[in-house]
């Protein structure tokens, strides 16, 4: 494995390929680091996480959706993967335009001005902890979906916290606003009036890689059995599918806005450590 591969690469890899990080010895040594008060590797980006393992898996399953024109947040890279000679079109959307590949620039939870019932696909990945009206933004991004069209979002249970905000160099900070469970979930997407049959939700996790996870351990660390065990009650991604219903009226929620922010700068991102910012690195 080549920890500079693209994540969706590096998790078939890590399903193929075991290795001595996996001997029963090893892993026992390793886990005797575990008490420490910060990541391992000062959180460098290392090879693929956990979390992405897990949505590399679920999008594996859903791949023949990936189709027509097709739409991700800020780049289009994961749905050019994905859908190949299935595309006609692979646009994103983000903020402004950093990038050529962004086509359509809004900010998904005020996408009044982008017109709906456009795309047969629309990715949404690792972004709505950052959106504070998750409900406007779940609403905007079913409503540009054609009728029959998928949504494929996720959303986790944990993860480092922006304390300060992040600066991605995308058009605007961004703040962690929510962590969330399968109930909230399965309850917002109701509200948007969706009923269980147009959506499927599956979650993935264990204690075991969620404390991997926030420990920054790489999924190429565990077994594969480690790694597909699902408990319930310790949840670490929510994995939603949404299938636009032909005659899909909902009602636009009421607009919600942050009544605080952190005051001063949001730290920029690190071009080692990533979304830990700088954060622990040796001052």
């Amino acid at each position: 494995m080549n920890k500079f591969d693209p994540w969706y690469i590096q998790y078939h890899t890590v399903r193929a390929v075991r290795n001595w990080r996996t001997w029963p010895i090893i892993r026992h040594f390793r886990a005797m680091g575990f008490r420490r008060v910060v990541p391992f590797g000062q959180g460098r980006h290392g090879p693929i996480s956990v979390i992405r393992y897990y949505w590399a898996n679920f999008l594996e399953h859903y791949r023949e959706d990936f189709r027509g024109r097709a739409l991700e947040i800020g780049e289009t890279d994961t749905i050019r993967y994905y859908g190949g000679s299935r595309l006609t079109h692979a646009e994103a959307l983000d903020l402004s335009a950093h990038t050529s590949e962004v086509q359509v620039v809004a900010d998904l939870t005020r996408a009044d001005h982008v017109a709906g019932d456009q795309y047969d696909c629309f990715l949404v990945q690792f972004t709505t902890n950052v959106l504070y009206d998750i409900e406007s933004a779940l609403h905007h991004a079913v409503r540009l979906l054609k009728p029959g069209g998928v949504l494929l979002t996720n959303f986790w249970t944990t993860d480092f916290y922006f304390h300060s905000g992040l600066d991605m160099g995308t058009g605007g900070p961004i703040y962690m606003h929510h962590w969330f469970t399968p109930i909230q979930v399965a309850n917002i997407l109701h509200r948007l009036a969706l009923t269980s049959s147009d959506f499927h939700l599956q979650t993935y996790g264990n204690l075991l890689t969620k404390i991997a996870f926030l420990l920054n351990v790489p999924a190429r660390e565990f077994t594969v059995q480690e790694l597909d065990a699902v408990d319930l009650f310790q949840p670490l991604l929510i994995c939603v599918r949404v299938v636009k219903p032909i005659n899909w009226k909902a009602q636009k929620p009421d607009c919600q806005e942050p009544l605080w922010l952190p005051p001063g700068k949001p730290q920029k991102l690190h071009p080692k450590t990533g979304h830990f910012g700088d954060a622990y690195l040796p001052k």
